[in-house]
C-alpha cells in the first residue's frame, strides 16, 4: 500500500482499486476497474490530468467507461455498442458539463418529450430511455457516482410521473410488388440501388447493408452468405444464407465486388457514428421524390417478408432468411437448403404473370 499512498486518492474497495477525486467542491468516487496497483496508479494519473474531469464533464467520462465495460463483459455485442453507445454519447453531449449525480428526472423527461416533438417514434424513444436507465443502474450500483437513478420515477409502475411504455403493434405498411420494382428501376444512384436490392430482394437490416462484404456474395451459385466480420455481429448472433434472385444477382455482377466493403469501400468506421456510412439522407430524399416518404430500411425488410408470405412461401423459410427467431425455428427440427428456389419463384411469377 506504500505505492498507493504515494498518490493521494487511490484506495481499495474489495479487490478493485478506486480513485477519490474532488471536483467543484464535490467528492466523486471513480472505479479504476483493476486489481493491479501499478495499473491503478497509471489510470488514476490519466484521470487526474484529463481536462474532461477538470471542466466538470464527468458524465461523458462515465458513459465512455460504461460502454467499454458493457462491451468487454460480453453484455453488449458490437452492434449493440454502436446503437446504444451512440444514443448515450449523444445524450451526454447534450447534457454538457454535468456529473451523473446532478442529472434530474426532469431532464430525462425533457429529453423524452423533445425526441417525441422531433418526430421520433414512441417505441424508439422509450428504448432510449431504457438505455439511459441501464447506465444509471450501473452508475448507482457499480460505479457509485450517482446516489439515485433519475429514470426510475418515469418507468416505475406505481410512480405518479410514469411515462407509459408504448404498446407493441404490428407494422402494416409495406410496398406492393409494383412499387417495389418501380423504386428499384427508377433509382438514379448505383449505391442506393444496391441498398434497395439488399432490402427488397434479401431483407437485410440497415447495418447489414452498410457492412456488406464482397465475400458474402457467391455469384456462381446465387447465394448471399451473411457472415460476421470485424465490423459486424448479427442481432441474434446467427449467420445465415439467403438465395439471390436472378435480378439481384445480375445487378451485383454489374455493380462489382468491392473491397473491403461493397458500399463506399474507402469510408472508414467512426467511433461516435452508428453506421460506417449512413445512407439515410439520400435514401429519404429519393423516397420523397417518389412520393412515398414512409418507406424506410425496415419497410424494405418488412416488404421482403410480407410479399413472400402473401405468395405462399413458408414462414419458417422467411424467418431463416431474415435471421429472426432462429432458435424457435430450429426447435421444430426443420431443414432448409441454402439453394432453395422459393425466392426466385416468387419474383419470377410476378415478372412473368
Amino acid at each position: 500500500m506504500i505505492a498507493a499512498k504515494a498518490m493521494k486518492g487511490i484506495y481499495l474497495r474489495g479487490k478493485t482499486y478506486w480513485f477519490a477525486r474532488q471536483i467543484d467542491k464535490k467528492r466523486h468516487f471513480i472505479s479504476l476497474e483493476t486489481e493491479d496497483l501499478a495499473e491503478a496508479i497509471q489510470r488514476a494519473t490519466l484521470i487526474r490530468n484529463e481536462v474532461v474531469l477538470e471542466s466538470g464533464e464527468l458524465i461523458r467520462h462515465c458513459v465512455d467507461r460504461y460502454i467499454t465495460r458493457a462491451r468487454a463483459s460480453g453484455d453488449w455485442t458490437l452492434s449493440t455498442e454502436r446503437a446504444k453507445g451512440y444514443t448515450l454519447r449523444r445524450w451526454a453531449e447534450e447534457l454538457g458539463d454535468v456529473t451523473p449525480a446532478s442529472v434530474t428526472t426532469e431532464q430525462i423527461r425533457e429529453y423524452h418529450d423533445r425526441r417525441i416533438r422531433e418526430g421520433k417514434s414512441p417505441t424508439t424513444t422509450w428504448g432510449n430511455i431504457m438505455t439511459i436507465q441501464g447506465f444509471f443502474r450501473w452508475a448507482v450500483d457499480v460505479e457509485r457516482c450517482a446516489r439515485t437513478n433519475p429514470v426510475i420515477p418515469l418507468t416505475g409502475r406505481k410512480s405518479s410521473q410514469r411515462i407509459r411504455a408504448p404498446k407493441l403493434t404490428a407494422r402494416l405498411d409495406f410496398c406492393s410488388h409494383a412499387l417495389r420494382d418501380k423504386l428499384i428501376a427508377e433509382c438514379p444512384r448505383e449505391d442506393l440501388k444496391f441498398v434497395l436490392y439488399c432490402g427488397f430482394h434479401a431483407g437485410l437490416r440497415r447495418q447489414e447493408i452498410v457492412e456488406a462484404r464482397a465475400f458474402w456474395f457467391d455469384l456462381d451459385n446465387g447465394l448471399l452468405h451473411l457472415r460476421k466480420h470485424d465490423g459486424l455481429q448479427f442481432k441474434d448472433g446467427e449467420e445465415r444464407t439467403i438465395p439471390m434472385t436472378a435480378e439481384f444477382r445480375g445487378f451485383v455482377a454489374a455493380f462489382g465486388l468491392h473491397e473491403p466493403y461493397m458500399l463506399h469501400p474507402k469510408v472508414k468506421a467512426r467511433r461516435k457514428n452508428v453506421y460506417r456510412w449512413d445512407f439515410r439522407r439520400p435514401f429519404e430524399e429519393y423516397m420523397k421524390i417518389q412520393g412515398c416518404p414512409w418507406v424506410t430500411a425496415h419497410i424494405m425488410r418488412h416488404t421482403f417478408a410480407s410479399l413472400l408470405a402473401s405468395d405462399g412461401v413458408s414462414i419458417f423459410k422467411i424467418a431463416r432468411w431474415l435471421g429472426d427467431d432462429v432458435r424457435v425455428v430450429q426447435a421444430h427440427d426443420a431443414n432448409l437448403l441454402p439453394g432453395d428456389q422459393d425466392i426466385e419463384n416468387s419474383f419470377s411469377r410476378r415478372a412473368h404473370p
